[in-house]
């Protein structure tokens, strides 16, 4: 029988590429087989993906299941577009899991809102949630410019139509689902249905802050939970301080990524600024 852990070591473990999925437009499935079996990781965790001779950058995980890894990826540079060359049976390096994940609470409607890739924690929270078996009612709500570039589109609507969850999906150019932003069926469920709701979020932060903005107006949201993943991380583990916010000097790889309401509501930056690998500030 294979070890079980619940992570990795800070020196990357070296996996085994066995499957490769095109999802969308510029993004691509990878499933990693790790050495050891997986247990035991939270939706809103990443890891640190390590391509040799290349670069290593934060991934968030999508699934896992016995000893493999699913990571969502979209090419944004010479580090995943070097991952995107690879073949199956060629191998990477892991670390991880780091991070601070999401937290559900009990008795609320969960409300699921994503973006880009962005979707690829939420894919695992959805799971999560499901697997409590409790009958919570989980709305999920997915935006992007076109329907070449949704994420998770036909796993998202397997689902809806199976009545598991209820699926908002709309694009800008009117091509899949309505036209507009995921904020508009978002405001009108939190109209419509008075009961205690949490709001979880990942995607571009300018997207964040709108929802963040929105939930603060309804008394029935009991809690915003949002990952700053997105964001410069270079150790992943809180030594180099690369990722730290202002004022509170969290540090986004330990404290976060996902932080709550309260949270929030003191990260000045939130918004309105992120870091670059200098350290200098860059307006969102």
């Amino acid at each position: 029988m294979s070890k079980k852990i619940t992570s990795f070591d800070s020196q990357p473990t070296m996996g085994k590429i066995i499957r490769i999925e095109d999802e969308c437009e510029d993004t691509k499935n990878f499933f990693v087989e790790m050495p050891k079996k997986i247990e035991g990781v939270k939706a809103g965790q990443f890891v640190m993906l390590w391509i040799p001779g290349v670069d290593e950058y934060p991934i968030g995980v999508a699934g896992f299941k016995d000893e493999v890894l699913e990571l969502g990826i979209a090419k944004m540079g010479a580090g995943t577009e070097a991952l995107f060359s690879k073949q199956i049976g060629e191998r990477v390096g892991i670390r991880g899991f780091y991070g601070k994940p999401y937290k559900p609470l009990e008795n609320v409607n969960h409300l699921l809102l994503g973006g880009g890739f962005g979707m690829t924690p939420l894919k695992l929270l959805i799971n999560t949630l499901k697997s409590r078996n409790r009958g919570d009612k989980i709305h999920v709500f997915e935006g992007a410019r076109t329907k070449n570039k949704l994420m998770y589109l036909d796993f998202l609507q397997n689902l809806h139509d199976k009545e598991e969850i209820k699926f908002h999906v709309c694009t800008d150019d009117g091509s899949w689902g309505y036209k507009g932003f995921p904020t508009i069926a978002l405001e009108e469920v939190l109209q419509e249905d008075s009961r205690q709701s949490v709001i979880y979020v990942a995607g571009p932060e300018r997207m964040m802050k709108v929802v963040f903005e929105i939930g603060k107006k309804y008394p029935n949201v009991k809690d915003m939970q949002m990952s700053l993943a997105d964001r410069y991380m270079r150790c992943g583990f809180g030594l180099c301080s690369a990722c730290t916010v202002d004022p509170t000097g969290w540090r986004i790889c330990i404290d976060g990524p996902v932080f709550n309401k309260e949270q929030l509501e003191q990260i000045t930056d939130f918004g309105e600024y992120i870091r670059l690998a200098t350290g200098e500030k860059k307006r969102i």
